[in-house]
């Protein structure tokens, strides 16, 4: 019986279609090339290329690794039609999978949701994604070498530009296994280049990479073993090859030691012997000084490992007849640290006299060290239920002596303990010494605490000028356990954990605020990178969140989608294709564009479009986003009008979409408005980017006074509505004229205001006036309130109090709130004024 089924990966995330300019390399060990000369195939001109760094044709053999440059400078001169602008290259993880398919794609998708491509365009620099083809058969020091080959190319090649390369160098990000491999290379790059002529490593930083190795449950080894050898599972058989590749092993803490010569007996073991990669040759990058490093920790560092239940899982599914045992498969996981009790247990019969079994002890003193972690255990635990559900399912049937014999079938056990375990030891992330040793071989590694320690200048503590963890400022710090290893907000659900958002906006501030201080140059008293003068102060503490410039605190990518269809009605051959669109906009509210999202749009989105005014008739501009069930506009929803600075330059403007459950049910279509005094604008790159909920988002109260209120403006819909001040014998107030049927005026409330505080919204208007004026925040238009609807008369004013839950739609509000942002006069006939005193709320 087949009693396995499971399939364990690390750092996977779906795949969706990359639509940002980018270029692509693929690197590959040709027949003509040794290893320091790369045969690489790209698109030149629309088809395919293979050449070497001098341009030379050369032939593929063996891929080694893929390079995708994302939002490159084009320049037509080079042949493949780009310059490096500040390069800035993101190394991949490792890949646990047997198909060996994650791609570029699946790459770039994961570095979106994390946040970080934004920010570095933002900053000026040119985002690289690289990967390896091979990250689990491939030793480590294999594919280090290969990207300092790539490293070197990148310095000096006939195929694309890096014209300012001494003063931009290049930039090195390593996520996990990445980490390793960025470090190793630029350390045999750095190390060897000409000083006067070749980029420098400005910046290496890993994020939760293993500098001192990783950690999987003790227990985890034994059962894999068990299942791919004993029980009959070519899923575990496979994954056991994966995990003894040396890219994984490699990185793995605890190595396997045979007791006979034939390995029938064996255990596992810490193995930190100076023979082994990590911890022999890869320790002269890691104490290499000829560039700065910054290691970020996603683990806690509290001085005592997490507290944890000693029982992972357990399983034992029976089938029988007439009460008498036909199969049995059984699997317990367990975490202990004496040595002595037994830590798995794994026993798989069909008959009772034939039963495989182990029952392996061992002291899992890692298992729980503090530091990241993942859902090891979890993992396993549904993959071994699946499997034994499926060899022993429910009705099952056996033929013995070709007679089908009904079985019963169930679960003597069938619980989950303790899902996650750690992976990342935060020693191993910050690279720690203690007492002049490696942490991982000391017993600081489990007693290490943050407080005190010195993260931005750690010195002898650790081989980095900074090494920072989950520290008590880090928004994860409060948690029982470490959060997961690189854990991504959620591709599919916005509900996810704000807490990963804030601690990945923290993660890459450390690491940007370090970039900057060692950008610095102080002869020059400037930034190599001028960009980073508009955000960041040199010297400034990298603890410091105040500091945090606000292009960071976005909520955290999720997942963008460019559009399918587009239109631009002053632009009549401009569609989704254009990446940019000129043209000029008349005086006054026009709608300019239309996006198709092709589904309905997703709650808590954001959309996101530059806008640039190249001449203006005035000095003034504001955009307007228009949501609707239809291209024609049915169910419009309004969102807040945003300023856009007349300037000749680029305004990045992003609307947040209501964030309620069903709160844009059957909404798929995006207007955009511009209202101005009309001149030329370029309008570009409109994209909707899927974001997780920010509930803890602050909003200033909205005034009492909302009118007369100098922060105040009345904004009127169209040229055929007008708001004009008005004065006679009872005061001063705004006189609201609509010429036609449906007229509109807000009342902009100077950004969006929390109304929590008040209950009622009171309008005084002019006896005689205001006879067809309806009045709602926002969109709410289905709830508008009639001001002539039993008002109140007080000897000069007639006064209108509304229940103000009545006009907010709180299904669409942030965190179901009474978030307002404009309260809007309607008019439901033509030749309508409404003369309006004051406006309340109380």
């Amino acid at each position: 019986m087949k009693y396995l089924s499971f399939f364990l990966a690390l750092l996977v995330g779906a795949s969706v279609s990359a639509a940002r300019e980018h270029t692509d390399m693929f690197f590959s060990k040709g027949k003509e090339q040794n290893a320091e000369n790369l045969c690489i195939v790209t698109v030149v001109r629309n088809s395919l290329a293979y050449v070497d760094a001098t341009g030379k044709s050369c032939s593929p053999v063996q891929g080694k690794a893929r390079l995708r440059v994302l939002n490159p400078q084009i320049d037509e001169s080079q042949r493949l039609g780009f310059n490096l602008v500040r390069p800035f290259l993101i190394i991949d993880g490792i890949y646990l999978g047997t198909d060996e398919a994650r791609s570029l794609g699946d790459l770039e998708e994961e570095v979106e949701r994390f946040g970080i491509v934004d920010p570095l365009v933002e900053l000026g620099y040119t985002p690289i994604l690289v990967q390896f083809a091979e990250t689990v058969k491939m030793s480590l020091q294999e594919n280090a070498k290969t990207l300092a080959s790539i490293l070197r190319i990148m310095n000096s090649n006939a195929l694309f530009g890096f014209e300012n390369k001494l003063t931009d160098g290049i930039v090195v990000l390593g996520v996990s296994q990445g980490g390793i491999l960025g470090r190793y290379a630029s350390y045999l790059y750095d190390s060897k280049r000409n000083k006067k002529t070749d980029a420098p490593i400005r910046l290496y930083a890993s994020l939760d990479s293993p500098h001192q190795g990783a950690i999987m449950p003790l227990s985890l080894y034994y059962t894999i073993n068990f299942w791919a050898e004993e029980g009959g599972s070519a899923d575990a058989e496979a994954f056991k090859d994966l995990i003894d590749g040396p890219g994984a092993s490699g990185l793995l803490l605890h190595q396997k030691k045979c007791e006979d010569s034939k390995c029938k007996k064996y255990t596992y073991e810490v193995d930190t012997s100076t023979k082994r990669f990590l911890f022999g040759e890869y320790r002269k990058s890691a104490e290499y000084k000829g560039f700065p490093s910054v290691l970020v920790a996603q683990g806690q560092l509290k001085g005592k490992s997490p507290t944890h239940s000693n029982t992972y899982f357990k399983l034992n599914r029976y089938a029988k007849k007439y009460g008498s045992i036909f199969g049995r498969a059984e699997s317990m996981l367990y975490s202990y640290a004496d040595g002595k009790k037994e830590i798995a247990k794994n026993r798989v019969y069909q008959f009772p006299g034939d039963i495989e079994e182990e029952k392996p002890s061992g002291a899992a003193t890692y298992d729980f060290v503090q530091g990241s972690t993942y859902p090891f255990a979890e993992t396993m635990y549904n993959g071994l239920r699946e499997g034994m559900l499926d060899a022993m399912p429910n009705g099952m049937t056996e033929k013995i002596a070709f007679i089908p014999i009904d079985l019963s079938t169930g679960w003597d056990e069938d619980t989950l303990m303790q899902k996650n375990s750690t992976f990342i030891p935060t020693a191993s992330a910050m690279d720690l010494n203690c007492n002049g040793k490696l942490a991982m071989t000391d017993n600081c590694a489990f007693t290490q605490s943050q407080s005190g320690f010195p993260f931005t200048n750690p010195g002898s503590k650790s081989s980095a000028n900074a090494a920072y963890a989950v520290d008590a400022t880090h928004p994860r710090y409060k948690e029982s356990i470490s959060g997961r290893h690189i854990e991504l907000p959620a591709a599919k659900t916005l509900k996810s954990d704000s807490l990963i958002v804030g601690g990945l906006q923290v993660d890459m501030w450390r690491v940007l605020c370090e970039l900057a201080n060692y950008d610095y140059d102080d002869s020059r008293k400037g930034f190599r990178n001028e960009n980073l003068s508009w955000y960041f102060t040199p010297g400034t503490n990298c603890m410091d969140q105040t500091k945090m410039p606000k292009f960071l605190r976005k909520d955290g990518y999720v997942q963008k989608k460019y559009f399918a269809y587009g239109r631009y009605d002053y632009k009549a051959d401009a569609t989704e294709q254009s990446k940019n669109v000129t043209f000029d906009v008349p005086a006054g509210w026009h709608k300019v564009a239309v996006f198709d999202y092709g589904e309905q749009l997703p709650e808590g989105s954001d959309f996101q479009v530059d806008i640039k005014v190249n001449k203006s008739n005035g000095n003034w501009m504001k955009a307007e986003l228009l949501l609707m069930k239809s291209k024609s506009g049915a169910g419009q929803l309004q969102l807040q009008e945003i300023p856009v600075t007349v300037d000749g330059k680029n305004n990045h403007l992003h609307w947040k979409f209501p964030a309620g459950e069903g709160a844009l049910k059957s909404y798929r279509w995006i207007r955009l408005v511009l209202n101005s005094d009309g001149g030329n604008v370029t309008v570009s790159k409109p994209v909707m980017t899927k974001t997780v909920e920010n509930t803890n988002k602050k909003f200033d109260t909205l005034q009492e006074n909302l009118y007369p209120n100098i922060r105040n403006t009345f904004v009127p819909w169209t040229s055929s509505t007008s708001a004009t001040p008005y004065t006679d014998a009872l005061g001063s107030g705004m006189a609201l004229d609509y010429r036609n049927i449906n007229g509109g005026v807000y009342l902009d409330l100077d950004g969006e205001k929390s109304a929590d505080s008040y209950t009622k919204l009171r309008v005084y208007y002019w006896p005689g006036t205001c006879q067809g004026t309806g009045i709602y925040f926002d969109s709410y238009a289905t709830s508008m309130q009639l001001l002539s609807e039993n008002p109140v008369f007080d000897g000069q004013f007639l006064i209108k109090e509304v229940p103000i839950s009545d006009i907010i739609n709180t299904g669409v509000s942030h965190n179901h709130r009474k978030i307002v942002s404009r309260l809007v006069f309607r008019s439901l006939g033509g030749n309508e004024k409404c003369l309006v005193y004051r406006i309340l709320a109380k």
